[in-house]
């Protein structure tokens, strides 16, 4: 799927006000579970940090967006992306699966944000993508993307543990990361609001009540989070 960068601005600005954008995974046990099937290659050190950019602002104009960022994946990292979505939410009976959706476009979109939860994020994803690479290379002789599907496979069940050995720390947060992502651009689409029955938004009888002080604590945390002044 061919995604505008207005229509990926609009999703992952849509998508960050979501619950799910805030949910952190459970801290690992590191160094107390099963070892890993192979020698770990090395974690790499972060990447460069982006230059400074403007963000957009407490007020977004979603009709007519400005691209204020580039987007940070190379052509090879946004395929590999892609070949996880698909392994990661594969095509079932009701919904075609997260690559083939264009999920990694939304992953694109979000760490190339410029604050300080997708710049975070940016940091696992790019270097847990350069240590996929290297680790199938080792293992391999090929990148990820050229390695069979039974190797792929098999490698991507290594970072699914609950409580890597000390090297895989790092692997399966990545893999963690990656997922919560790919889950929250893909049920934040219509092909996966309507996956989960999502009816979305119902008429309220009589005045309307305003937002509940649910919503408002929610929103004052997004923005908190965003280095947004609150109103």
């Amino acid at each position: 799927m061919s995604l505008s960068r207005r229509e990926t601005l609009q999703w992952m600005i849509a998508a960050a006000a979501l619950p799910l954008a805030r949910l952190a995974p459970p801290a690992m046990a590191a160094g107390t579970g099963v070892a890993p099937p192979f020698d770990v290659a090395d974690w790499p050190d972060a990447p460069p940090a982006l230059p400074p950019t403007k963000g957009y602002g407490r007020d977004p104009d979603l009709t007519m967006p400005t691209v204020p960022w580039p987007l940070t994946l190379s052509k090879a990292q946004r395929a590999t992306i892609d070949l996880l979505g698909d392994l990661i939410l594969p095509a079932d009976d009701r919904s075609p699966g997260a690559g083939a959706l264009g999920v990694g476009a939304f992953i694109d979109e979000w760490i190339s944000a410029p604050y300080p939860t997708q710049q975070a994020d940016r940091v696992i994803v790019i270097s847990g993508l350069t240590w996929l690479d290297r680790q199938s290379t080792a293992l391999h002789a090929a990148a990820f993307d050229a390695i069979r599907p039974t190797q792929r496979g098999a490698l991507l069940d290594a970072l699914t543990v609950a409580e890597p050995a000390a090297a895989m720390v790092q692997p399966v947060a990545f893999m963690d990361k990656l997922r919560t992502l790919f889950v929250l651009g893909f049920y934040s689409l219509p092909e996966g609001k309507a996956d989960m029955g999502y009816i979305g938004d119902q008429p309220t009888p009589g005045p309307y009540p305003g937002p509940t002080p649910e919503a408002l604590a929610h929103l004052s945390t997004v923005l908190k989070q965003m280095n947004l002044p609150p109103s």
